[in-house]
């Protein structure tokens, strides 16, 4: 009879009820077939050994666990250790301070090779032994300190000696790698430090070291991972030489973690929204290919994470194990130098470095750079009335349905280059607020894209308090007829997203005269701006000489220009050109120059 099986068997009955015998029935895994392949029997096996941790075992200090060697240089080495006396537990409590993963207050304390904790505390193992008073607790110390030593001591002997020569070796950086430390790697070309995790090896062999820095996700301050890599060399690489190295190891660590921690403030300081001016690399995505793509970007830009993460979701920002206090020195060593953000000249959504940021220099006179002067006049007013409203919420004049006309819409029209994108910039600068200039080019033709993209702008732009110009608009409302339905439709979806916008909104046309009738009790401010006239452009180019320093033109001079009939877009260009000259001949910008410009202009118009 089967010794393994119960007293009281049940007999095989097909009629018994599945699972009603309240008893046990085991099952032992059988040898590897010629496939490798086990399979279990109720057969119990007969070459059982006693296990070896037992009343007796439990009684010693340490159990010490070895296997076969097969290095050649000796036949047995050990596999792990036991540590069961508590007076060693409490003994290492100090040592061990503080080591991730290594928990001594268990009943059963097991430490497999290569001994991490003891090669990188190898010293502070050393020193407590020296200072230990406790006789009893000495001799458990040495004890343990014996059994280590012989296991050990070649590998704390090569670290001890390539560390000081300041080298180290592919095969035993996992001994310079302490869990819990700092570390330093280059990452996008900024220094950056991480808390030490842990490591492995990837099917390249590549030292791949887990580690993990501080970042906020637009809501919380929290932990994120990185995993760095340091590829496979030969023989010995200096340390400082490796793409991820200690912290402690950088001959100028004191520095290094000041101005890392001088960074991680200021980079503290810009979460939530902050309307900056950006100088330097950016990165972001490239949406056609789905490849990371550089920037170098000289502009306004807008950082807000929580908007990164609501309108670009395939590069979502998230963090774990979330930071409710202010942060620390150390948090603020190991934050991100990234800020998440939009780039309002390139109309993309890009990461940002943290010390390529400024404060916007704003344009007090802007105002000043209109030639109409009832444009001036009348509509500074009525824009610093806006914007304390407006940016303040304080409009409590609604729509008889909650949520509809709470926006301000302004349509300004006339000719090219007389002034309408100019009103809507100084506008902007008045209220310190973003500008996002649009174009029907950027919204496409398709009803459906075009319904997307402006009803994202749309939620997106008043949580800025920023101001939208739509340039040359006429393509959305234009006056429907009974043929061109595709027109028709984008008419129709624009006039249904203006009732809900809620912010400013600029239009641009150049064809006042075919406007849908249904815009104009949508509009609330309609300016008129009339074509140059003499006057108006020697206004224009005087501003443009002083703006630019340009060196001071006669009477004669100014009143030659000013009888050219161009626009102010165009009189922009000629002095552009004509600075570009001037730099070229390396001398000031002078009246020669743009003389020369508007001679060959005449040239090539005729």
């Amino acid at each position: 009879m089967d010794k393994s099986a119960p007293s009281h068997m049940p007999e095989d009955n097909a009629d018994t009820e599945l699972g009603s015998v309240c008893e046990t029935y085991e099952l032992y895994q059988t040898p590897p077939d010629g496939k490798g392949r086990p399979s279990w029997t109720h057969q119990m096996p007969n070459d059982l050994v006693a296990p070896a941790e037992n009343s007796v075992s439990s009684r010693y200090a340490l159990l010490v666990r070895k296997i076969k060697c097969y290095d050649g240089k000796r036949s047995l080495k050990m596999h792990s250790i036991v540590i069961q006396s508590e007076l060693l537990k409490q003994f290492l409590a100090g040592v061990m301070d503080n080591y991730p993963g290594l928990t001594l207050t268990i009943n059963r304390l097991e430490i497999e090779a290569p001994f991490k904790p003891f090669v990188h505390r190898w010293k502070q193992f050393c020193g407590a032994i020296e200072s230990e008073e406790d006789e009893t607790t000495l001799k458990h110390a040495k004890l343990l300190y014996d059994v280590l030593d012989e296991e050990l001591r070649d590998t704390i002997s090569q670290k001890n000696d390539l560390t000081q020569n300041g080298v180290m070796r592919f095969d035993l950086l996992w001994a310079l790698f302490e869990p819990g430390s700092l570390v330093l790697s280059s990452v996008d070309e900024h220094l950056r430090a991480f808390k030490f995790e842990s490591h492995s090896v990837d099917r390249e062999g590549n030292f791949v070291i887990k580690s993990k820095y501080v970042d906020w996700d637009g809501t919380k301050f929290g932990y994120s991972t990185s995993h760095l890599m340091i590829r496979p060399y030969e023989g010995t690489s200096p340390i400082r030489e490796l793409s991820v190295y200690p912290l402690d190891f950088n001959p100028d660590a004191a520095r290094v973690k000041e101005d890392l921690t001088s960074r991680g403030k200021l980079w503290e300081g810009y979460k939530g929204y902050h309307y900056k001016e950006y100088h330097g690399l950016a990165l972001g995505i490239d949406s056609l290919i789905g490849r990371e793509m550089r920037l170098k970007i000289r502009g306004r830009i807008v950082i807000d994470t929580e908007a990164y993460n609501t309108f670009e979701p395939d590069s979502e920002i998230s963090v774990s194990g979330k930071i409710d206090s202010a942060l620390s020195e150390t948090q603020h060593l190991i934050a991100t130098p990234i800020l998440r953000g939009y780039a309002l000249k390139e109309k993309t959504w890009v990461e940002f470095f943290v010390e390529h940021v400024k404060d916007i220099t704003w344009n007090t006179r802007a105002f000043d750079s209109l030639v109409l002067s009832h444009v001036k006049q009348g509509l500074k007013r009525l824009i610093l009335g806006i914007a304390q409203a407006q940016s303040s919420k304080l409009d409590t004049f609604d729509d008889v349905i909650q949520g509809k006309g709470q926006g301000v819409i302004m349509l300004l029209r006339g000719p090219p280059g007389v002034g309408k994108t100019l009103t809507a910039e100084s506008v902007a600068e008045v209220m310190k607020v973003p500008l996002y200039i649009l174009s029907a080019g950027d919204l496409g033709t398709d009803s459906e894209t075009v319904e997307n993209k402006l009803r994202d702008l749309m939620s997106m732009i008043p949580r800025w308090g920023a101001i939208i110009l739509l340039d040359e608009a006429d393509v959305f409302m234009e006056a429907r007829d009974t043929v061109d339905l595709k027109r028709n439709e984008l008419v129709s979806i624009f006039l249904r997203l203006l009732e809900y916008y809620e912010g400013i909104l600029f239009l641009t046309t150049n064809r006042a005269e075919h406007i849908d009738p249904a815009f104009e009790s949508r509009i609330h401010i309609s300016i008129r701006y009339p074509q140059l006239t003499p006057e108006s452009r020697r206004q224009i180019w005087s501003h443009f000489i002083v703006a630019r320093g340009i060196q001071e033109f006669s009477d004669d001079e100014l009143d030659y220009v000013s009888n050219l009939e161009l626009n102010g877009r165009q009189v922009k260009n000629v002095l552009k050109t004509a600075h570009l000259m001037a730099q070229a001949e390396e001398s000031p910008l002078k009246y020669e120059h743009v003389r020369i410009v508007l001679d060959l202009r005449d040239c090539v118009d005729s």
